[in-house]
């Protein structure tokens, strides 16, 4: 490989800017961005993102650095847009409920006693992150959503759900024990989403039931996850009608996903289907 190839190869994708804690104004947090076109990006079976590699950009699992951990306080986001920053149009406020900020200041002292069981450095949530920093990440990030959906925070409960699943798939790709009670709550707060219609548009809700009946078909509940097969049945027959006088009806969608969840019920004996990595 010649020496410019191999430069090349040494690109990171990853934006490192440091942000400040809403919470305790630590002004070093670093938070972490995929650079846009950078590194394919899939979908495994849950719906949790896999990135493929780029011969001109070093490899990244950005699952590992979703969450932004403040190593203060361990305040913690998923986007920069939950900390202070200085953006292109000048200083940007965090847009964290105050509720939730409030509570964590209160808290945070308990709350690192509580996850930080481990001891980790307060370097730990820089990158590259070991697999204990990474755990605790995201479950200082479902946490949180706990935190706002206490404090009525519109839409966390599907947050909490995929957060739920991504450390279902985290663990399984360091060979931890497969921890299906995460999926277990994952399924009461989905079953939560789509009883309450919590969801910012009605094409959300064709993949609340699809998570329900994936995470369903993992824990072994086939009759449960024959039901919500049903469920999205009954719905693509209803918005077929409406898409008769209604051009604008959600119809390609809730046919993509009643078409997965049908093939992944034909094929969940098949081991292949449950590789995270596919």
């Amino acid at each position: 490989m010649s020496e410019s190839e191999n430069s090349e190869k040494i690109i990171s994708p990853i934006i490192l800017q440091d942000v400040e804690c809403p919470v305790c104004h630590y002004k070093e947090v670093k938070n972490y961005s995929l650079k846009s076109k950078t590194l394919p990006i899939r979908h495994n079976i849950f719906e949790v993102p896999v990135y493929d590699e780029n011969p001109k950009y070093t490899y990244v699992d950005f699952n590992e650095l979703q969450f932004t951990v403040c190593p203060v306080c361990f305040f913690n986001g998923a986007n920069r847009s939950d900390f202070h920053f200085h953006g292109s149009l000048g200083e940007k406020h965090s847009t964290t409920d105050k509720k939730v900020v409030n509570y964590w200041a209160a808290n945070y002292k308990q709350i690192k006693t509580q996850f930080n069981q481990k001891e980790l450095s307060p370097d730990a949530f820089q990158h590259p992150r070991s697999e204990d920093a990474i755990i605790l990440s995201v479950n200082l990030a479902i946490y949180k959503s706990t935190i706002e959906i206490h404090a009525k925070v519109p839409f966390t409960l599907i947050k909490r759900a995929h957060r739920y699943i991504r450390l279902f798939c985290l663990r399984q790709k360091y060979n931890l024990a497969a921890d299906t009670i995460l999926l277990k709550k994952a399924i009461e707060d989905l079953e939560e989403v789509f009883r309450l219609s919590d969801f910012p548009e009605k094409i959300y809700e064709f993949e609340v039931l699809y998570l329900i009946i994936v995470c369903s078909l993992k824990v072994g509940d086939e009759a449960k996850a024959a039901d919500y097969i049903k469920v999205l049945d009954v719905t693509r027959a209803e918005i077929a009608q409406e898409a008769k006088t209604n051009p604008r009806a959600p119809l390609t969608d809730v046919t993509k996903w009643n078409t997965k969840a049908k093939e992944l019920w034909q094929n969940r004996h098949d081991p292949k289907v449950w590789d995270l990595i596919q």
